[in-house]
């Protein structure tokens, strides 16, 4: 094996690693997802008490912070400039993501507790939050592709 094949393997061995590393970082993210819409439903049923629901929304938001840092870091580190791009749309995905579904549980509790209507400004933003999910969506396979591309080059 040539000295130029070498430094090949190890860059794309470190590609790999870094994928890797976004890989679980989005899982976790996914974990913290699932954790905040079962704490909503418990909370908007009363199975969860309005102090137990806030401070579980301060872990999974203290989470979701820890989560997005370590990308970023995964991000800055990336070898491969396309990919480092790609998780830059991936960041500000699910940033937006985040948003409309903090606002979404906003208006779903005031309108709950109060005699206002939000119906329509809360279809908006689901269906919003439903076309950012899809772009997500494709941000995510164009990353399982990179990874797959370069988990046959380690190989």
């Amino acid at each position: 094996m040539t000295e130029e094949n070498k430094n090949e393997l190890t860059k794309n061995e470190l590609l790999a690693e870094q994928l890797q590393k976004l890989l679980k970082a989005q899982s976790t993210r996914m974990e913290l997802y699932s954790e905040f819409d079962i704490a909503f439903k418990d909370y908007l049923q009363g199975k969860c008490p309005a102090d137990q629901y806030h401070s579980i929304c301060k872990i999974v938001t203290e989470g979701f912070q820890d989560v997005s840092q370590e990308i970023q870091t995964i991000e800055k580190e990336m070898s491969d400039t396309v990919i480092a791009g790609i998780i830059r749309a991936l960041q500000q995905g699910e940033k937006e993501r985040l948003e409309k579904t903090v606002k979404i549980q906003i208006l779903t509790i005031q309108a709950k507790e109060s005699e206002k209507d939000y119906d329509g400004t809360i279809k908006e933003l689901q269906d919003s939050l439903q076309i950012i999910n899809e772009k997500n969506q494709e941000i995510w396979d164009e990353l399982r592709e990179e990874m797959h591309g370069v988990s046959s080059l380690v190989c």
